[in-house]
Protein backbone atom coordinates (compact mmCIF):
# COMPACT_ATOMS: atom_id res chain seq x y z
CA UNK A 1 0.00 0.00 0.00
CA UNK A 2 1.24 3.56 -1.06
CA UNK A 3 0.61 5.77 2.23
CA UNK A 4 1.80 8.81 -0.11
CA UNK A 5 2.64 9.52 -3.98
CA UNK A 6 4.40 12.57 -5.25
CA UNK A 7 5.43 13.40 -8.70
CA UNK A 8 6.95 16.24 -10.80
CA UNK A 9 8.19 16.78 -14.07
CA UNK A 10 10.18 13.32 -14.26
CA UNK A 11 10.23 12.28 -10.72
CA UNK A 12 8.28 10.30 -8.77
CA UNK A 13 8.40 9.35 -4.87
CA UNK A 14 6.66 6.64 -3.34
CA UNK A 15 6.60 6.41 0.57
CA UNK A 16 4.10 3.00 1.69
CA UNK A 17 4.90 -0.28 3.19
CA UNK A 18 5.64 -3.84 1.65
CA UNK A 19 2.70 -6.31 3.16
CA UNK A 20 4.69 -9.78 2.76
CA UNK A 21 7.54 -8.06 4.68
CA UNK A 22 5.32 -6.98 7.53
CA UNK A 23 3.83 -10.59 8.12
CA UNK A 24 7.20 -11.93 7.97
CA UNK A 25 8.19 -9.68 10.66
CA UNK A 26 5.19 -10.34 12.75
CA UNK A 27 5.89 -13.83 12.39
CA UNK A 28 9.73 -13.43 13.45
CA UNK A 29 8.82 -11.68 16.47
CA UNK A 30 5.84 -13.94 17.17
CA UNK A 31 7.37 -17.24 17.05
CA UNK A 32 10.57 -16.20 18.80
CA UNK A 33 13.33 -16.70 15.97
CA UNK A 34 16.19 -14.60 15.69
CA UNK A 35 17.39 -14.90 12.69
CA UNK A 36 21.15 -13.59 12.02
CA UNK A 37 20.12 -10.68 9.30
CA UNK A 38 22.72 -8.15 8.09
CA UNK A 39 21.54 -5.44 8.45
CA UNK A 40 19.46 -6.36 11.76
CA UNK A 41 16.06 -5.36 11.73
CA UNK A 42 14.62 -4.42 15.05
CA UNK A 43 11.27 -5.81 16.49
CA UNK A 44 8.56 -4.59 15.66
CA UNK A 45 7.11 -1.51 17.28
CA UNK A 46 4.34 -2.08 18.75
CA UNK A 47 5.99 -5.17 20.11
CA UNK A 48 4.24 -8.18 19.13
CA UNK A 49 4.37 -11.42 22.25
CA UNK A 50 5.75 -14.71 21.69
CA UNK A 51 3.25 -17.10 21.15
CA UNK A 52 4.19 -20.22 22.87
CA UNK A 53 2.39 -22.65 19.62
CA UNK A 54 4.17 -20.66 17.32
CA UNK A 55 7.43 -21.08 19.05
CA UNK A 56 7.30 -24.47 18.92
CA UNK A 57 7.43 -24.66 15.31
CA UNK A 58 10.46 -22.20 14.90
CA UNK A 59 13.53 -24.30 14.95
CA UNK A 60 16.82 -24.12 13.27
CA UNK A 61 15.35 -25.00 9.94
CA UNK A 62 12.31 -22.29 10.25
CA UNK A 63 14.04 -19.99 10.90
CA UNK A 64 16.88 -20.62 8.15
CA UNK A 65 14.04 -20.74 5.75
CA UNK A 66 12.95 -17.49 7.02
CA UNK A 67 16.07 -15.66 6.46
CA UNK A 68 15.70 -17.12 2.88
CA UNK A 69 12.51 -15.59 2.33
CA UNK A 70 13.37 -12.12 4.03
CA UNK A 71 16.55 -11.97 2.46
CA UNK A 72 14.36 -12.72 -1.45
CA UNK A 73 12.22 -9.46 -0.09
CA UNK A 74 15.27 -7.40 1.06
CA UNK A 75 16.66 -7.58 -1.79
CA UNK A 76 14.43 -7.52 -4.36
CA UNK A 77 14.17 -10.65 -5.92
CA UNK A 78 10.89 -11.29 -4.82
CA UNK A 79 8.14 -9.04 -5.58
CA UNK A 80 6.28 -8.11 -3.05
CA UNK A 81 2.77 -8.51 -4.94
CA UNK A 82 3.84 -12.06 -6.25
CA UNK A 83 5.17 -13.05 -2.62
CA UNK A 84 1.86 -11.74 -1.20
CA UNK A 85 -0.15 -13.92 -3.66
CA UNK A 86 2.01 -16.75 -3.09
CA UNK A 87 2.68 -16.50 0.59
CA UNK A 88 -0.84 -17.70 2.07
CA UNK A 89 -4.00 -19.77 1.50
CA UNK A 90 -5.03 -21.71 -0.60
CA UNK A 91 -1.63 -23.43 -1.34
CA UNK A 92 1.64 -21.47 -0.07
CA UNK A 93 2.79 -22.53 -2.90
CA UNK A 94 5.92 -19.24 -2.39
CA UNK A 95 6.99 -22.00 0.82
CA UNK A 96 6.83 -25.44 -1.11
CA UNK A 97 10.37 -25.60 -1.05
CA UNK A 98 10.42 -24.56 2.97
CA UNK A 99 8.67 -27.11 4.88
CA UNK A 100 8.84 -26.20 8.08
CA UNK A 101 8.54 -22.58 7.54
CA UNK A 102 5.27 -23.09 5.51
CA UNK A 103 3.45 -24.42 9.00
CA UNK A 104 4.56 -21.84 11.04
CA UNK A 105 3.27 -19.48 8.82
CA UNK A 106 0.25 -21.83 8.12
CA UNK A 107 -0.06 -21.82 11.92
CA UNK A 108 0.14 -17.87 12.22
CA UNK A 109 -0.92 -16.74 9.17
CA UNK A 110 -4.37 -15.18 9.89
CA UNK A 111 -2.60 -13.35 12.94
CA UNK A 112 0.09 -12.02 10.87
CA UNK A 113 -2.55 -10.61 8.59
CA UNK A 114 -4.58 -9.12 11.08
CA UNK A 115 -1.35 -7.21 12.65
CA UNK A 116 -0.65 -5.68 8.96
CA UNK A 117 -3.93 -4.62 8.17
CA UNK A 118 -4.15 -2.95 11.85
CA UNK A 119 -1.06 -1.17 11.03
CA UNK A 120 -1.94 -0.35 7.47
CA UNK A 121 -5.33 1.11 8.72
CA UNK A 122 -3.45 3.22 11.32
CA UNK A 123 -1.04 4.48 8.59
CA UNK A 124 -3.93 5.31 6.50
CA UNK A 125 -5.44 7.41 9.11
CA UNK A 126 -1.97 9.12 10.17
CA UNK A 127 -1.15 7.45 13.31
CA UNK A 128 1.13 4.82 12.35
CA UNK A 129 2.52 6.57 9.61
CA UNK A 130 1.50 9.71 9.73
CA UNK A 131 1.05 11.59 5.83
CA UNK A 132 2.58 14.67 7.40
CA UNK A 133 5.78 13.21 7.17
CA UNK A 134 4.96 11.30 3.90
CA UNK A 135 4.80 15.02 2.79
CA UNK A 136 8.22 15.48 3.27
CA UNK A 137 9.46 14.06 -0.25
CA UNK A 138 8.44 16.84 -2.49
CA UNK A 139 9.12 19.22 -0.14
CA UNK A 140 12.73 18.64 0.02
CA UNK A 141 12.69 18.06 -4.20
CA UNK A 142 11.24 21.76 -4.15
CA UNK A 143 13.85 22.87 -1.76
CA UNK A 144 17.09 21.32 -3.74
CA UNK A 145 15.45 23.03 -6.98
CA UNK A 146 15.22 26.30 -5.60
CA UNK A 147 18.93 25.68 -4.41
CA UNK A 148 19.95 24.48 -7.70
CA UNK A 149 18.16 27.08 -10.11
CA UNK A 150 16.48 24.57 -12.24
CA UNK A 151 14.21 21.39 -12.14
CA UNK A 152 14.74 18.27 -10.96
CA UNK A 153 16.23 15.71 -13.16
CA UNK A 154 14.40 12.39 -14.16
CA UNK A 155 14.76 10.31 -11.25
CA UNK A 156 12.45 7.43 -8.84
CA UNK A 157 12.37 6.42 -5.29
CA UNK A 158 10.52 4.31 -3.40
CA UNK A 159 10.72 3.79 0.27
CA UNK A 160 9.45 1.37 2.06
CA UNK A 161 8.40 1.96 5.55
CA UNK A 162 9.00 -1.28 8.21
CA UNK A 163 6.68 -0.72 11.65
CA UNK A 164 10.44 -1.81 13.75
CA UNK A 165 11.58 -0.07 16.83
CA UNK A 166 14.16 2.93 16.56
CA UNK A 167 14.57 5.45 14.13
CA UNK A 168 16.12 3.80 11.54
CA UNK A 169 17.16 3.76 7.90
CA UNK A 170 18.27 1.18 5.34
CA UNK A 171 19.51 1.53 1.64
CA UNK A 172 17.60 -1.53 -0.34
CA UNK A 173 19.87 -2.93 -3.22
CA UNK A 174 17.21 -2.07 -6.03
CA UNK A 175 17.91 1.57 -4.57
CA UNK A 176 15.18 2.55 -2.91
CA UNK A 177 15.28 2.77 0.69
CA UNK A 178 13.70 1.06 3.90
CA UNK A 179 12.80 3.40 7.19
CA UNK A 180 11.40 2.66 10.75
CA UNK A 181 8.07 4.16 11.14
CA UNK A 182 9.67 5.86 14.38
CA UNK A 183 12.14 7.96 11.75
CA UNK A 184 9.03 8.66 9.47
CA UNK A 185 7.01 9.99 11.90
CA UNK A 186 10.04 12.34 13.16
CA UNK A 187 9.67 15.16 10.32
CA UNK A 188 13.23 16.56 11.19
CA UNK A 189 14.79 13.61 11.11
CA UNK A 190 13.24 12.15 8.08
CA UNK A 191 13.87 15.63 6.25
CA UNK A 192 17.52 15.23 6.98
CA UNK A 193 17.75 12.02 5.71
CA UNK A 194 15.73 12.92 2.56
CA UNK A 195 17.97 15.68 1.64
CA UNK A 196 20.96 13.96 1.60
CA UNK A 197 20.10 11.04 -0.06
CA UNK A 198 17.84 13.45 -3.03
CA UNK A 199 20.29 15.47 -3.43
CA UNK A 200 22.94 13.65 -5.65
CA UNK A 201 20.01 12.19 -7.81
CA UNK A 202 18.11 15.66 -7.88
Amino acid sequence: MRLRRERGAGWRIAVGDRQTMTMALWLRDASGMSPDLDPEIPPLDPPVEVDKRLAALAGPRATAQWTGLWLGLWEGRLEDWFALKTFGPPGFELLVRSPELKKLVEAGFLEAARWSADFRLMASRGSGAPTSASREPAAVVRQLESELGRQAREFELDITVLPVAGRMFWPLADGGLAVSGNLLRDASAFRALLYDVLAPVV
